[in-house]
């Protein structure tokens, strides 16, 4: 049986006085949604833990039944879905051009210079290739102000933290051993700081910056990664999958995990590539909840919603398991870029306990009748497309929760 998620980038979130009291799912209109959940099982899926905000990749890695200790971290996620020729054993920190202020440290103007041309990004990178202490510095760019700082060199780990602080109006914070202490990464840390500071001094002086408004004057780092393989998405959950998507985030995440991805120009011809291609297991996605939300307006979320609704007729008489769905909750008000709160969850198809609920979202599928985390998304689907198999079984050298169909014959 083909499983078709439909999945709603940010869709869910918290409730709004603006809206009655509703999230914006429950505010808008969406008949073919609703129509959905009446024939379905409903709930609510928890993207890690309660109160624990995910970005859009690692939720999803945990979704496609991974487990965050085999998490490579964005920066190398973006860099396979940017093309970049990845070099084995490097250390990749996702970076910016950032703005700052000498005071009492390093303050934060914009975390992203605006308005850098490409011939002023080429010119500022000529100068941030460097050698400290035997580890070698290289500035690739990428779009914008946004590039990776990529490190070779003995002794490299990925257990090291940010020095971008997220917000502006902060300042960037001294890198250090991430939630381990050696010698080895207290070393590696010192030579990243000596780094950003040596960046500062070199693009303050720039001639490019010397004849802007608003100088791109020091990188900024984070989420260092060290590229390390990963069991396929196939032998992991027995389905060959797809991707269906239009962002290189979730281009590098297909590549990663040995999925295919297809780039859609428009979602009717998602919806109809969806429907007719000949995979497993199909993940459908769309970013407008979540482009909505960073917005901070209600309105324009609920009016997302609503878009997306009309679009997906076409998904009523699939004939598969067609799960809707979210990677993680994107809140319209505060300061937060994404948050905690759990998701709405729907699962129709022909394996599936129908339950009461005749609404979808969040508020009306907490009264279904599944709890579930994104641990046990891809479990749940082996289960509801009759795939599973008894898990004392051992098929072969690893414990799988599926029906192995590649099985290493006796001869």
């Amino acid at each position: 049986m083909k499983c078709i998620t439909l999945l709603l980038d940010g869709a869910s979130d918290r409730s709004y006085k603006e809206l009655n009291n509703q999230t914006p799912l429950q505010y808008a209109d969406t008949p073919n949604l609703d129509k959905i959940a009446v024939h379905s099982q409903c709930g609510l899926m928890t993207p890690f833990r309660e109160g624990v905000a995910l970005g859009t990749d690692l939720a999803h890695y945990l979704m496609f039944n991974y487990k965050m200790d085999e998490y490579p971290n964005r920066s190398i996620i973006d860099a396979i879905g940017e093309e970049l020729t990845i070099v084995t054993g490097a250390l990749y920190l996702r970076c910016s051009i950032a703005t700052v202020s000498r005071e009492n440290g390093f303050k934060l103007l914009n975390r992203f210079t605006p308005n850098l041309s490409k011939d002023e990004v080429v010119a500022l990178s000529s100068v941030l290739k460097t050698s400290i202490n035997g580890y070698e510095f290289e500035f690739v760019h990428s779009y914008d102000s946004h590039g990776f700082i990529i490190i070779k060199g003995n002794n490299l780990t990925e257990n090291i933290s940010d020095s971008d602080p997220f917000r502006a109006g902060m300042y960037a914070m001294k890198v250090e051993s991430f939630e381990e202490y050696s010698d080895k990464t207290k070393f590696l840390a010192d030579c990243i700081n000596d780094y950003l500071k040596f960046t500062f001094d070199v693009l303050s002086k720039h001639d490019v910056n010397s004849l802007r408004d608003v100088p791109g004057n020091m990188i900024l780092t984070k989420w260092a990664g060290i590229y390390r393989p990963v069991e396929p998405f196939y032998k992991r959950n027995g389905m060959k999958g797809v991707i269906i998507g239009n962002s290189k985030l979730l281009k590098g995440l297909a590549s990663y995990i040995c999925m295919d991805y297809y780039h859609y120009d428009s979602f009717d011809e998602a919806i109809e590539y969806a429907l007719n291609c000949d995979y497993e297991y199909v993940h459908l996605h769309t970013k407008e909840p979540d482009t909505a939300s960073h917005k901070k307006n209600t309105m324009l979320k609920v009016k997302a919603l609503e878009v997306i609704d009309t679009q997906i007729s076409k998904l009523l008489d699939f004939e598969g398991l067609l799960i809707v769905t979210s990677d993680h909750s994107t809140p319209c008000s505060g300061n937060n870029i994404h948050s905690g709160e759990p998701v709405a969850f729907m699962a129709c198809g022909e394996y599936v306990r129908v339950d009461d609920v005749k609404f979808f979202n969040e508020i009306s599928c907490s009264q279904g009748s599944i709890k579930l985390c994104a641990a046990d998304f891809m479990n749940y689907i082996i289960n509801a497309t009759d795939r599973g198999c008894l898990y004392h079984l051992k098929q072969g050298r690893f414990k799988r929760n599926y029906i192995v169909r590649d099985e290493n014959r006796l001869l």
